[in-house]
């Protein structure tokens, strides 16, 4: 229980048994065990509000203790955690009589016609019409005041949940537009990288097909066909990327994509592919590669781990010696590549972002595994993940 209702629950039975003690001497032992059955109510007035209200109406009876009988008509009134119905019950249906209207009613006339009726044990009666006045008035306080709080207490606390939904429903429109802003982004990234740099790598397919047409060298015609194919392979990776930056995202749909076309998101080269990328690196680069039945997911991060380190070796080691090790073991994937000091003057500069490591180490994080990449002591440079298989 929280503290705020547990001190209220406090000074309410405090103050009705000091209630009862002040008016201990105006009634015998019976009138005594009333009042105090009634103060012993309110103990269970939230989660039983009907009974303890029942409890405390002979105590309204004996005309001096009118705490607890107000407070549990309250309870009453309020509703929420007892047996009555919440305030909000059939406020959908219309302005029709609830079941609760009957129930608050019925005990809000309960109280009035206790606290009325001149019952024996009250002693003589006074029918004056100004005793009978003040009588009435008393009576509908006492049934009106209570009802009146708890109905208000209620419609608080259901304005409050009402409240809440509302902003709950406005967060998730919020996240639904963020969601909805994100993929028209990603679309429009998509587009772009599709026109712009497809555009200069088919160039170059088209430019490298002309020279292996028109070089008068094999040596020359076998390099620009290498240079060709890896054109192709590098279109056709951008198609995958360009189909994953264009999938929905968390079930949002792009209406310029057609229907379905999201459900299974374009494959990366893998293990598969892995022997064709080390032909093309260059006698320089050994290669040891024994792991057959691998999941597809870390296959393709081992492929990548591959191409971005022979991609290095190739920008800040030219010439170098190079070993390349992927091999399942105890249930783990080992990529390692390893490569020795420069064997050659420096490549042509080639623009670089920076992120490529930092890439690899945050695919193999998504799989629950680790990468480790630094310099040897012997002026080469080894990349080292373990994937869990």
């Amino acid at each position: 229980m929280r503290l705020r209702p547990a001190v209220t629950e406090a000074v309410l039975i405090a103050l009705s048994a000091s209630e009862v003690w002040a008016t201990r001497s105006l009634g015998g032992s019976l009138s005594l065990a009333v009042a105090c059955t009634a103060t012993a109510a309110l103990l269970v007035r939230r989660r039983f509000p009907l009974l303890a209200f029942a409890a405390t109406l002979p105590a309204l009876s004996l005309g001096y203790v009118w705490l607890a009988p107000m407070a549990a008509l309250f309870q009453v009134a309020y509703g929420g955690t007892g047996r009555t119905a919440p305030a909000g019950a059939g406020a959908a249906t219309g302005p029709r009589v609830t079941p609760r209207m009957w129930v608050v009613g019925g005990c809000a006339a309960a109280v009035a016609v206790v606290s009325f009726v001149p019952w024996p044990w009250l002693g003589t009666v006074d029918w004056e019409p100004a005793a009978t006045i003040l009588a009435l008035l008393l009576s509908a306080l006492l049934a009106t005041a209570p009802t009146a709080l708890g109905l208000l207490g209620a419609s608080r606390r259901e304005l409050a949940a009402r409240l809440a939904e509302l902003a709950e429903s406005r967060e998730r429109e919020g996240r639904l537009a963020a969601e909805q802003a994100v993929v028209r982004e990603r679309a429009r990234l998509a587009r772009e990288m599709h026109d712009t740099v497809a555009h200069h790598i088919s160039l170059i397919a088209v430019q490298s097909g002309a020279l292996e047409v028109t070089a008068r060298s094999q040596e020359a015609r076998d390099a620009a066909g290498a240079v060709r194919e890896l054109s192709r392979d590098a279109l056709d990776e951008l198609r995958n990327l360009v189909g994953l930056l264009r999938l929905p995202v968390t079930g949002t749909a792009d209406p310029s994509e057609p229907t379905g076309s999201s459900i299974h998101p374009p494959a990366g080269p893998g293990l598969a592919e892995l022997p064709a990328l080390l032909a093309t690196a260059g006698p320089t680069v050994r290669s040891r590669v024994d792991a057959g039945g691998c999941p597809a997911p870390l296959g393709q991060a081992a492929y990548r781990i591959v191409q971005e380190s022979l991609t290095n070796v190739r920008k800040h080691a030219t010439g170098a010696e190079t070993e390349v090790d992927v091999r399942l073991a105890g249930g783990r994937l080992l990529v390692s590549v390893r490569n020795g000091p420069a064997d050659g003057p420096p490549g042509p500069h080639l623009p670089s972002g920076g992120h490529g490591l930092t890439g690899l180490r945050e695919r193999a994080a998504q799989l629950g595994g680790t990468l480790d990449a630094g310099a040897q002591p012997d002026g080469g440079f080894l990349v080292r993940a373990v994937l869990p298989a």
